[in-house]
């Protein structure tokens, strides 16, 4: 009965980060190939912090190098607007929105997707 529950939880929370935004809920849907990278549009960089921050929800922590934040849970990362050399990034400036598995056995994070939001301000 647990893992029913956590899943339904978990959906719930996704549902309600999507309600939020259709970029965010661009993020929650994936890129529905095998490819994980895709775009969920453009914002600037005061809607991508804003958007961010829904992200990864409350007790959000800061990723390793500080700059980024990490969900409580582990499982939903942003990375901050960073200048990218990519034909991709149409505005030579993108913030990221990943989403991860965590390994049940390793405790790793295996990268499910990411969206990326080109920035212009």
């Amino acid at each position: 009965m647990y893992p029913k529950l956590k899943d339904q939880l978990i959906q719930e929370n996704l549902s309600n980060i999507a309600a939020q935004d259709s970029r965010l809920a661009a993020a929650v849907n994936g890129s529905g190939t095998k490819n994980p990278n895709f775009s969920i549009g453009q914002g600037t960089s005061s809607e991508a912090n804003q958007l961010g921050k829904a992200w990864v929800g409350d007790g959000a922590t800061k990723t390793s190098d500080g700059l980024g934040l990490i969900s409580a849970d582990g499982t939903r990362v942003y990375r901050p607007p960073t200048p990218k050399d990519s034909s991709f990034a149409t505005t030579g400036v993108q913030a990221n929105f990943e989403t991860y598995n965590i390994n049940p056995v390793t405790g790793q994070r295996v990268k499910v997707s990411n969206g990326h939001l080109n920035v212009a301000d």
